[in-house]
């Protein structure tokens, strides 16, 4: 926002007669500087929206404080500090605003669901255990160990005696079976909240 040399004089005068409230100065000032504070508040903030309201507050702010102009110092410095503060305190409003938004459409979505949930998740629970229990036993008897037990590909082969890479390749198609029984015989719902939570092979 660096104004040329040859501009300075000028800008002065006009400075001069914009503190003493000569509006024709202000619309100079404006159309010279509008362009620049749209810039460079759209640099800041990556919205056009912000820079477009951002260079009305600004000229509303210099116009409302005109008479504190100081014309000895460096009126661009001036007008770039007043639109970074601007924009900054519009970005943390922003935030501040989202963030609450968030929270209370978190809250309001928790008490809502409470009861759906417990629904669902006693459904998915039911089908989840039929699924298992229509595996072949040694398929059942790996899931439920890496399941229920916790255990290591590891240690299961260890347990029973079998390779690693057969344990994985149970779990691989134990786990594929269950997704499918889930997928047929649940709603969409507890087939998303399944795949989040119980369909990994490792």
């Amino acid at each position: 926002m660096d104004i040329p040399q040859s501009e300075q004089l000028e800008n002065t005068n006009l400075l001069i007669k914009l503190r003493e409230g000569d509006e024709s100065a202000f619309i100079k000032i404006y159309n010279q500087y509008r362009s620049k504070v749209y810039t460079y508040s759209y640099q800041l903030s990556k919205s056009t929206v912000t820079a477009e309201e951002t260079v009305q507050e600004v000229f509303i702010k210099i116009w409302h404080k005109r008479e504190q102009l100081n014309t000895e110092l460096s009126f661009s410095a001036y007008i770039k500090k007043i639109t970074l503060n601007h924009v900054l305190n519009h970005l943390k409003k922003v935030a501040r605003e989202r963030a609450l938004q968030e929270q209370v459409f978190n809250n309001i979505e928790t008490s809502s669901n409470k009861t759906e949930d417990r629904i669902l998740e006693k459904e998915l629970r039911k089908i989840y255990e039929e699924a298992i229990e229509r595996l072949p036993q040694q398929k059942k008897l790996i899931y439920q160990m890496s399941r229920k037990d916790e255990l290591s590909h590891d240690e299961i082969a260890r347990q029973l005696n079998i390779s690693k890479n057969t344990v994985k390749n149970h779990m691989v198609e134990a786990t594929r079976s269950i997704r499918e029984y889930v997928s047929k015989n649940g709603s969409v719902i507890c087939f998303i909240i399944a795949s989040a939570n119980y369909f990994h092979s490792n």
